[in-house]
């Protein structure tokens, strides 16, 4: 990100970083940028990925963001086909789902994940 900045010229910048899920809506760095937008502090938003500001309702996040005068950059857009997008959206759901009840450590966790794993990707 800051090579990215460094190489177009950005002056002021603030890397903000969420470490949880993009499932979560109460992240602390995704609830800064809002406000910083509402508050009109903030022009652009660079993410590496869409899924990295929120992992779904990207483009209504984005067109919400432009209505208070902030352009989303994403860095890496990829190209997937809907029937990749969905497994991994699947995926994701199931394992958000599995560490609340089981622990993003426990052995169950894993199973669980692997099962659905399995059985979404196979045809």
């Amino acid at each position: 990100m800051e090579e990215w900045a460094r190489q177009n010229n950005v002056g002021d910048y603030e890397v903000v970083i969420d470490i949880e899920s993009g499932l979560k809506e109460d992240r602390k760095g995704f609830k800064k940028l809002l406000k910083l937008a509402v508050e009109r502090k903030i022009s652009r938003i660079i993410v590496e990925y869409p899924d990295r500001l929120t992992r779904f309702g990207f483009k209504t996040i984005e067109e919400l963001l432009r209505a208070f005068g902030v352009e989303v950059v994403v860095l890496n857009q990829e190209d997937k086909d809907p029937r990749e997008e969905l497994v991994e959206d699947l995926t994701t759901i199931v394992s958000h789902i599995a560490g609340k009840l089981y622990g993003m450590r426990s052995h169950k966790y894993e199973k669980v994940v692997e099962g659905a794993r399995k059985l979404i990707e196979d045809p």
